[in-house]
């Protein structure tokens, strides 16, 4: 009787060795096959993003519309070109962005670097941001501005990583809420940002809000809507 439950007891064992190790085996496959379509979004992601938007259409609409003034958006033109940077990880992009209808008018310069995470089940776009702005403007027709650059000559602000997700034939980009915030010496006051954006291979859409402490809006879209960059061409 003894060795019959010795028996048992090894051919249990072994179920429960042979049953852990296909779970493994699931669970490791499973992860790969995450990894793998979340590569393929970030070739997909990469490959739409490059190239100039201008929001000129919704600019000219509200006009002819005859939209009050304050419920009407700015003119936004938006530049996006590969830079090879190899002291900052992931695949980046150089993004010039102006205003006004005056290529001169800059109002955002940064480096776009992105990297899967595979926690988040997401593209995560770090912002990297200039201390000197002026050296990288027009990087994108100049790439030896970015020659001499180092990790020294930018900064991250805390939270501020924007997160991209496919959906059915776009991409959907979002901040964490209010977890990008600084203190604003234009405002005099702590600023909260929140963000969504929506990327198709014709468009990026931007719905980005600040507000203060007491959710006031500060700057941003808020009640306008989204601007809405219709992609003219790629960079060349």
């Amino acid at each position: 009787m003894k060795k019959y439950k010795t028996i048992l007891f090894l051919v249990l064992v072994s179920t429960l060795i042979s049953a852990s190790k296909t779970k493994n085996s699931t669970t490791n496959s499973s992860k790969e096959s995450t990894y793998n379509t979340l590569q393929q979004d970030l070739d997909t992601l990469l490959a739409w993003f490059p190239g100039e938007y201008d929001n000129h259409e919704q600019v000219y609409k509200e006009a002819t519309d005859k939209i009050e003034a304050n419920k009407r958006h700015r003119q936004t033109h938006h530049i996006f070109h590969e830079v090879p940077l190899d002291f900052i990880p992931g695949r980046k992009l150089y993004a010039q962005q102006s205003q006004h209808y005056d290529l001169n008018d800059l109002y955002r310069q940064r480096i776009y670097a992105f990297e899967i995470v595979k926690k988040e089940q997401a593209i995560r776009l770090r912002i990297y941001t200039p201390k000197e702005p002026k050296k990288l403007i027009n990087g994108h027709l100049n790439p030896e501005v970015f020659e001499d650059l180092t990790e020294d000559d930018f900064f991250l602000k805390p939270g501020c990583d924007v997160f991209w997700k496919k959906e059915d034939s776009f991409f959907k980009g979002y901040l964490k809420k209010n977890e990008c915030n600084y203190y604003s010496d234009r405002f005099g006051k702590q600023v909260y940002l929140n963000e969504t954006l929506i990327l198709r291979k014709d468009a990026l859409l931007l719905e980005d809000t600040a507000t203060d402490n007491d959710g006031n809006a500060v700057f941003g879209v808020h009640d306008k809507g989204p601007t809405i960059n219709l992609k003219e061409q790629t960079c060349k």
